[in-house]
């Protein structure tokens, strides 16, 4: 994707009313960015683990020759419970293996005092009840963006979980920051592979896609688990029996984004899948040879803001700035023709200037430093999760979603663009 990143405020940029910011600049020490938003739905939430082992793959990325190990968190509607609250982060074994310094450079400054401090609190009940009102609940996969960790989205998750949904997130060993197993073993970051990969663009993009089709891989092997707990009676798992496989969706973020979408290529079982932020070279997946996508919904939801490229652009990409042009061109035909190949599919844009590609994450929450920044970065988030959830809402539940079908649009989204099903519309 080209694009040129600018922090200059342009005219359309949104703004706070002035006595908002007077107010919020002078807000306490004790500021919104050491709690999580409370969940916008109805619904308690319940949280349980699992650790799984895939037998049929030999996991590449450690030298023990052990099977392949997802962690898998699932997120679901629970009745209100006492019971314990589920901890943010285990930071515990997040300093052992990174120390103080790693802590901050993944969560910035202000939000690793603010998590070590247990100021930052989820809003889940370990092992809670099943809420028997909801009856069977649609499933989604959440995937982690490359380096990130499932527990700095968990605004986003608790959100749709809160409307009805249970989220199952899944660890993606050694392409996440840090997982960690029960048996005490943790699979930290791999970089000696990705490394030697190569570091240029294309070999970097090659690296990843194959990464992409291993946590493929995981939302599929994961969705088998499912199958096979939702059969189960009387085994302590609260949920068990109240999945609606016939409702399954994947989404993720960044490289997530990636692999929900590359899921859903390869598993019908699969009905609709979101991609937040997650394309290399504009791609969100790629098509096949015969030009089909896949048969399911498909929403990405992305900040881009296009600039077009200059002399010096090209120069330092070792191109004439007709060559640059040509590419970029072809780049965004490359992209249309994916959103077109699809089971109907929706463009979403994120305000740019308002935003972060960490956006879709905790992250801006965590690191704000004063209650203007807070404020920005808790409106963006709740934004980027009422988009995701009623995309959900139309293309699992079948409900209505006033964002998709153009009686409404909320403040920081600049586009929201409609691509009919494939072979429902003339060439």
């Amino acid at each position: 994707m080209y694009h040129k990143n600018c922090n200059m405020k342009r005219s359309g940029s949104i703004c706070f009313p002035v006595f908002l910011l007077f107010i919020l600049a002078s807000w306490p020490q004790r500021s919104w960015s050491q709690y999580l938003p409370q969940p916008s739905g109805k619904f308690s939430i319940g949280y349980h683990r699992f650790e799984w082992t895939d037998t049929s793959r030999t996991e590449i990325l450690t030298a023990d020759n052990v099977m392949r190990r997802i962690v898998a968190d699932v997120w679901y509607p629970a009745e209100k419970s006492g019971g314990v609250t589920v901890p943010y982060l285990d930071t515990l074994a997040a300093n052992r293996i990174f120390g103080n310094s790693g802590l901050q450079s993944l969560l910035g400054t202000q939000g690793a005092t603010a998590v070590r401090s247990g100021k930052v609190l989820t809003h889940a009940s370990e092992d809670a009840a099943f809420d028997p009102y909801v009856g069977l609940a649609p499933v989604v996969f959440f995937s982690h963006g490359m380096g990130m960790i499932t527990q700095v989205y968990t605004a986003q998750i608790e959100d749709l979980v809160s409307h009805g949904y249970i989220v199952v997130a899944l660890s993606h060993a050694y392409d996440a920051w840090l997982v960690s197993f029960a048996d005490g073993r943790q699979a930290p970051f791999e970089t000696k592979q990705r490394s030697a990969a190569g570091s240029t663009e294309e070999q970097h993009i090659a690296y990843e896609n194959k990464r992409i089709e291993w946590w493929a891989a995981d939302i599929r092997f994961a969705l088998d688990q499912l199958v096979i707990i939702n059969k189960m009676k009387n085994t302590g798992i609260p949920f068990a029996g109240h999945l609606d496989l016939a409702k399954v969706g994947a989404m993720g973020h960044s490289a997530g984004g990636r692999a929900a979408a590359r899921a859903c290529q390869l598993d019908t079982r699969i009905k609709s899948c979101a991609d937040q932020d997650g394309v290399a070279m504009m791609q969100p997946f790629y098509l096949r040879s015969d030009g089909v996508g896949m048969k399911q919904p498909f929403l990405l939801f992305e900040r881009v803001r296009n600039i077009p490229p200059d002399e010096a652009d090209a120069a330092s990409m070792g191109m004439t700035l007709t060559e640059l042009n040509a590419l970029v061109d072809s780049l965004r035909r490359n992209k249309e023709a994916a959103l077109a190949a699809t089971g109907g599919s929706f463009h979403v844009l994120l305000h740019f200037d308002s935003s972060s590609h960490m956006s879709f994450s905790d992250l801006p929450l965590l690191q704000a430093k004063n209650g203007v920044e807070t404020a920005a970065a808790y409106r963006v988030l709740q934004v980027t999760c009422r988009y995701t959830r009623e995309f959900f809402d139309k293309t699992l539940r079948g409900i209505a979603a006033p964002l998709f079908d153009g009686s409404r649009k909320l403040h920081y989204i600049d586009l929201v663009r409609e691509y009919p099903k494939a072979g429902d519309h003339c060439q």
